[in-house]
């Protein structure tokens, strides 16, 4: 519970702007949600401008759950209808190691960034309409006790050319992807859609 209070604290100081009601993430409605604009004040040379929300699974901020460091998060990047594979590798890198220097700075831990590391493939077996890449994060788990953490992740990506915006939907566990919790994550992935105030026409 202090490690969720923690987190919580520390997003809602550095967050530019925030809003109780979700926008892009309404579900899992159990899950810890926190919204934020893009860039993120943790990585101001973030060349991205939008809007970002996240869910926290149960057990995210506790290195003994099965959930440690299980969560989802949604980005909306303003003015950009198109994002290249390299660039999505970059996003997260930039995110990841401007995230974990931050808060391993606000709790006193000591990590090396330059160890943070991002690898993107795209995934096999997705169909021709589908742009979904596998993730593989070397972060530090700095919400707990600032230890390396191997997170396995993925990232789809949703376009909406008309109203120039593009939509990245990030899920990420520990855990192997055969594992129950990634049930929830894909759900979270599939049930994912573009804001119906964003389409247009």
């Amino acid at each position: 519970m202090l490690s969720t209070l923690v987190f919580m604290v520390s997003f809602s100081l550095t967050a530019q702007a925030q809003h109780a009601t979700p926008q892009l993430l309404k579900e899992p409605a159990g899950w810890a949600f926190e919204r934020f604009a893009l860039p993120p004040v943790f990585a101001p040379r973030f060349p991205y401008k939008g809007e970002e929300e996240l869910r926290f699974s149960p057990g995210m901020f506790n290195k003994d759950s099965t959930n440690y460091f299980t969560y989802a998060f949604a980005a909306q990047l303003d003015s950009t209808t198109a994002i290249s594979q390299n660039e999505v590798r970059n996003y997260l890198l930039d995110y990841f190691r401007g995230l974990c220097s931050s808060t391993a700075k606000d709790r006193k831990l000591v990590i090396d960034t330059t160890k943070i590391t991002v690898s993107v493939e795209r995934k096999r077996g997705t169909t021709n309409d589908e742009i979904i890449y596998n993730a593989l994060l070397n972060v530090f788990g700095v919400f707990a006790d600032g230890a390396s953490v191997k997170l396995n992740a993925e990232v789809k990506v949703l376009m909406n050319t008309a109203a120039k915006k593009t939509y990245l939907i990030f899920i990420a566990s520990p855990r192997e992807k055969t594992d129950d919790v990634w049930k929830e994550l894909y759900m979270i992935q599939k049930d994912f859609t573009i804001p119906i105030q964003e389409k247009k026409g």
